[in-house]
């Protein structure tokens, strides 16, 4: 695996080629900059658009986790090792916070503060209601815990169905908004194969062009994100302290 170091020397390193690269094909110092600039901007968006996938692919894999446990404790198993021995099926990235809340366990915390020191940890709506739900059945004595794990999973894929239908339109439209805004660089490439081209955007009058066109992109792209992005889950039970 590559450290950090090693990863930010190979993407400069894969910067300046392209950056080389994209100027032997414009010819022009001021066309290569701006269309460098926007290509970060949309590598940038696809390294956030990448992190919000991972944490959507999280919420996916609760309902699995959930029926995990159900299995587990349904067979006969206690409250607190059905959710221990379960952690195979966690979500992904999320496993770590299952080992802390077994080290808690084992160093004598009571269950109701592990559980609160897990819910603090995953910092996820959805584990928020999982731990609620888990800490009023062990108050409770596991009365009716069974069957809140099961609506509480159904409830779960039933949300992930309307949010996941959301968000394919919505990347329909962001899709065909940035391809609006990147279609006059697209232009600008495609006419930069003419010499007299390169010529004109190397003027003062060009740069300016440029500039504005630039800093319209990156205005635009910024409101596409903006009025295209989707409200996050909400924590409605708070963390707990």
């Amino acid at each position: 695996m590559l450290s950090l170091g090693q990863l930010l020397m190979a993407v400069a390193g894969a910067a300046l080629v392209f950056l080389i690269i994209l100027f032997q094909l414009t010819s022009s110092l001021p066309i290569t900059v701006s269309c460098f600039l926007c290509v970060c901007l949309q590598m940038l968006d696809s390294l956030r658009s990448r992190v919000r996938k991972l944490a959507w692919q999280q919420n996916l894999d609760w309902p699995k986790y959930l029926d995990a446990i159900y299995s587990s404790a349904w067979a006969g198993t206690s409250l607190q090792q059905a959710i221990l021995d379960c952690r195979g099926f966690a979500p992904r990235g999320s496993s770590w916070a299952i080992v802390e809340l077994e080290r808690d366990l084992i160093s004598g915390l009571p269950f109701e503060a592990a559980l609160v020191n897990l819910k603090n940890r995953l910092g996820n709506s959805i584990a928020d209601r999982f731990v609620e739900v888990t800490r009023l059945a062990h108050l409770s004595g596991g009365k009716g815990y069974l069957s809140a794990l099961r609506s509480q999973a159904l409830q779960l894929r039933l949300e992930n169905a309307t949010w996941q239908e959301i968000e394919v339109k919505q990347n329909w439209v962001i899709a065909s908004a940035k391809m609006a805004v990147y279609a006059p660089w697209l232009v600008l490439l495609l006419l930069n194969m003419r010499p007299e081209t390169a010529q004109v955007f190397t003027s003062s009058t060009g740069m300016f062009i440029l500039t504005v066109g630039l800093i319209s992109t990156v205005g635009a792209f910024q409101l596409i994100r903006f009025l295209g992005s989707m409200p996050e889950r909400q924590r409605v039970l708070g963390v707990s302290k």
